[in-house]
């Protein structure tokens, strides 16, 4: 259980986020939602102790996020870099210069915000994890487009980078990889297709961060884990 771990996950409102926070909540975690779309009081998650409405791109809005939640719960053991922006197959040559920054903003740059926030007092505490929620396209091509294929390849890098920094502090950072997943964002970048015919569960990357973080996370620092495996490694999934 994570009763107690006060647990931070961006891109909560909805998608693979906000399945994360229902999920973490039931295994006992306090779980601190952050999205654009959120804000104290509203429109909360099922699950989340707290709501904050905060942009990843802009670094005040992490920092006031990370500020919060250690007023309110005096610690952070846990981040989840969830908050992403997927827009579906773009060839090279419709990737404009305004959607590659768009996309490479919100997907690495936020991610090295909400880390470079979070990381001073994970240090003080002597502990904390690090989850960067990632996708295969970080190591393969044929799918969505090349500016989402580098931004996940730039934040497995960023888990290599803080994995082995970090090892000997207490902290663990570790890349989560799901298959793609049968959120309504993918629904909408498909909408001729039957998307529950090849993608994968929502429900999986929530258990298998559970479990991951339920587990030892500093025995995976540094790594790059697909949801499938881990979860089949675990027993929690049949083996294809």
């Amino acid at each position: 259980m994570l009763q107690g771990k006060v647990i931070i996950v961006t891109g909560a409102s909805r998608g693979l986020g906000q399945r994360m926070v229902h999920r973490l909540a039931e295994h006992g975690a306090t779980v601190v939602a952050a999205a654009r779309s959120l804000s104290p009081g509203h429109n909360n998650p099922d699950g989340a102790a707290l709501a904050l409405a905060v942009d990843v791109r802009e670094e005040t809005q992490v920092q006031d996020m990370v500020q919060q939640t250690l007023n309110r719960y005096g610690k952070i053991d846990v981040l989840v870099n969830n908050a992403g922006l997927m827009v579906g197959d773009v060839a090279f040559t419709n990737v404009t210069p305004v959607l590659w920054r768009k996309i490479l903003d919100t997907n690495l740059e936020g991610a090295f915000f909400c880390c470079w926030a979070v990381v001073p007092p994970m240090l003080r505490q002597g502990d904390g994890t690090i989850v960067n929620i990632t996708s295969g396209a970080a190591v393969r091509t044929g799918f969505l487009n090349i500016a989402y294929g580098v931004s996940k390849a730039g934040l497995d890098r960023l888990t290599l980078g803080l994995g082995a920094e970090l090892k000997d502090r207490g902290i663990a950072c570790i890349s989560l990889s799901p298959s793609i997943s049968a959120t309504e964002t993918v629904r909408r970048m498909y909408p001729d297709q039957n998307v529950d015919n090849w993608a994968q569960s929502p429900e999986l990357p929530a258990r298998a961060l559970c479990a991951l973080l339920e587990d030892d996370p500093t025995a995976y620092t540094g790594q790059v884990l697909s949801v499938r495996e881990f979860l089949q490694s675990k027993g929690l999934l049949a083996q294809d």
